[in-house]
């Protein structure tokens, strides 16, 4: 099955509570299940690919063959600022596991299972989607910004009102996302849906998934990450572009990132810009609930890209 010369006998994992000492070609057994390691994952975001994953790993299950996620228990804590707020992040298999439980046989989102190893372990077995994120996907589109705006950005923001409705169906249900970013959208291959992974990060705070999905617009609209050091340093903008910021047109999650887009692409519809003006520093207005931008999005993209 893994095609590996000179395979030697196996260790057998069948409590994964110290993660750092899995190791490619053990095998995990979670219940009546065997898994080979193929290796830890890499963190991908901002195209960087030597960051692994130290609690996730790809795999191969021995009984179908088929390439696997396993995620072992991982606790982490941490805040993110998003303006003056201080939002703390932590870590919940039993979250993730809740959303799996939710999200079964949606192909908006990943699919998987948890089962527990010998110790009471919460792991969670996660079906392998082929396919680029929307962070590489945008960033390997090699046209000028306008010519994207034009061609591409349509078709992608359509895609993306899926994508946000799924988040409402989580939020319906008494959950939520809570690590939404642009490396978080997988582009099936098989079929070109996009779907959300990894659902175990959370947050006591009710919209910290409508914040974060202000920065996936900003990416996509923006044909990757303007930020501010950038653009003074870049020529390729009019001095008159560069001399109009201002500390507002920041994004509030992020301060370096122009959320104030169509200062540097004026062709950007005022639409589309005031919906990236809620997530500034100063913000245009507040959205709520995600159902308040799904709303506003779709009579932006119909007001910006009218349909035939």
């Amino acid at each position: 099955m893994t095609g590996w010369p000179n395979v030697s006998q196996p260790r057998i994992v069948t409590d994964t509570s110290d993660c750092m000492s899995i190791q490619r070609g053990n095998v995990v057994k979670l219940g009546e299940h065997y898994f080979v390691i193929e290796g830890n994952r890499y963190e991908t975001r901002f195209g960087i690919g030597d960051q692994p994953k130290y609690w996730v790993f790809g795999a191969i299950d021995l009984e179908t063959g088929k390439h696997k996620i396993i995620k072992t228990v991982f606790h982490e804590d941490f805040h993110v600022h998003i303006g003056v707020f201080k939002v703390r992040c932590y870590r919940s298999p039993e979250k993730e596991a809740k959303v799996l439980q939710v999200v079964k046989n949606d192909r908006r989102f990943m699919q998987g299972y948890t089962v527990n190893d010998t110790q009471n372990n919460n792991v969670r077995v996660i079906d392998f989607i082929r396919g680029p994120t929307i962070f590489q996907h945008v960033y390997n589109i090699s046209k000028g910004h306008e010519q994207y705006y034009h061609e591409d950005l349509p078709g992608i923001l359509r895609k993306l009102i899926d994508c946000m409705e799924a988040i409402q169906f989580l939020h319906d249900r008494g959950t939520c996302h809570g690590d939404i970013r642009n490396d978080h959208i997988i582009i099936d291959s098989d079929t070109g849906y996009y779907r959300w992974i990894d659902f175990d990060l959370n947050q006591n705070v009710s919209d910290f998934d409508v914040w974060s999905m202000g920065n996936i617009l900003n990416y996509i609209i923006g044909k990757g990450i303007n930020s501010f050091q950038q653009v003074l340093k870049n020529d390729h903008f009019e001095e008159r572009i560069r001399k109009s910021l201002r500390p507002d047109d920041g994004s509030a999650f992020y301060e370096y990132r122009i959320m104030n887009l169509q200062k540097l692409y004026p062709y950007i519809s005022t639409d589309l810009n005031n919906i990236l003006l809620h997530f500034a520093i100063k913000p245009r207005g507040i959205y709520s609930a995600i159902r308040e931008l799904i709303g506003d999005f779709r009579d932006a993209l119909e007001a910006s890209f009218p349909t035939a």
